[in-house]
């Protein structure tokens, strides 16, 4: 079985989620991509890092520089400020993702998902470590995807994982059994996203049976280094392995529920470079600063709220974006990797 229906219906899930007009927007994107090395993409959608406050203390968490020193840097909006940088956004894209630190923690949060909703995102996601959930259930209403961080279907290794006492770490569990029981489950995207690090990799196969019983997609993301691959996984017979085994599961349909494409998987084995295009999916800080252009690169050269939608925030930061330090990328989170590939795939060979 080839690779190639897998990287169409990718492509098409991201695709029919957007507007004429973003899709009139990629399409000015991808021509001028090939010329412009300084291009970083038109944006699909927006990543907002809602706070950097969080529960839970992962080891290999990809913010955990931020979420250290996140109340001093970028301290959340309060309400009002916040419905005005989402409305800035919706005025460019159609979908957006909330993230952290741990977003059901921000005060917030169910203000923000309903006005999400009444601004017309197409689609409005969230990821979460669930343990707060159960205070706060009320945000299940107005998501259309909720990306769920358990890290093995052993409660103890979650636990660990998470750098959290069993018994919080287990509210994860009872949690994702509260969406299976929600009404809406059938409208909501469940993907359960599974970092695999050197304390976990002989358990992410059965975490292949934990989200096929549970009725989730299974998103796999290798440990990073700040931005680089774990020097624990490269050119581990382990973990290469542990890819090779998960690609036969595909490519049999074994694992039809794994996210992502095969060329997602053959990329993180080898953690082969790719052209990035890290403004496919622009990344916002707690305060409303625009990562330039990414959020690995640490560079805040304008707040969105400075400007009347995010298109004019993106135009105002290309003169700082200067030589942007993953042309060839190095950040092999799903995310980055499909999207770029996603625009590789438009701009024919980029």
């Amino acid at each position: 079985m080839t690779s190639a229906p897998d990287d169409r219906l990718r492509s098409r899930d991201i695709l029919s989620l957007m507007s004429g007009r973003s899709l009139w927007r990629i399409a000015q994107g991808a021509a001028r991509a090939p010329f412009d090395e300084r291009y970083a993409g038109s944006p699909l959608a927006v990543c907002w890092f809602t706070n950097f406050s969080c529960n839970a203390h992962c080891p290999f968490c990809c913010k955990a520089h931020e979420i250290r020193n996140g109340k001093e840097r970028f301290p959340p909006l309060d309400l009002d400020r916040a419905k005005a940088l989402m409305a800035g956004i919706r005025r460019t894209v159609d979908i957006l993702y909330l993230s952290g630190g741990e977003p059901l923690i921000h005060p917030h949060i169910l203000e923000i998902v309903k006005e999400a909703k009444r601004l017309g995102f197409s689609a409005v996601g969230m990821s979460s470590n669930l343990i707060a959930l159960d205070r706060n259930p009320d945000v299940l209403d107005h998501l259309d995807a909720i990306s769920v961080s358990i890290h093995s279907p052993d409660v103890a290794l979650h636990a660990a994982n998470l750098a959290v006492a069993p018994e919080v770490a287990q509210r994860t569990f009872d949690n994702l059994k509260l969406i299976e029981n929600h009404p809406r489950r059938a409208h909501l995207k469940v993907v359960v996203n599974c970092v695999i690090n050197p304390s976990n990799i002989d358990t992410v196969r059965e975490m292949v049976g934990f989200t096929r019983r549970h009725g989730c997609l299974l998103e796999l993301v290798p440990a990073g280094d700040d931005g680089c691959p774990s020097a624990e996984l490269a050119n581990n017979p382990r973990y290469e392995g542990l890819i090779d085994d998960l690609l036969a599961m595909r490519r049999s349909g074994e694992a039809p529920h794994l996210a992502g494409s095969t060329g997602y998987y053959e990329c993180i084995k080898k953690f082969k470079p790719f052209r990035c295009f890290p403004y496919g999916v622009p990344n916002i800080m707690p305060d409303g600063r625009l990562c330039t252009p990414c959020d690995v690169s640490r560079q805040y050269a304008v707040n969105v709220l400075d400007y009347p939608d995010l298109q004019a925030a993106l135009d105002a930061s290309l003169p700082h974006l200067g030589d942007y330090p993953c042309k060839q990328g190095r950040c092999f989170k799903a995310g980055i990797i499909e999207r770029s590939r996603l625009y590789g795939l438009i701009v024919r060979g980029s």
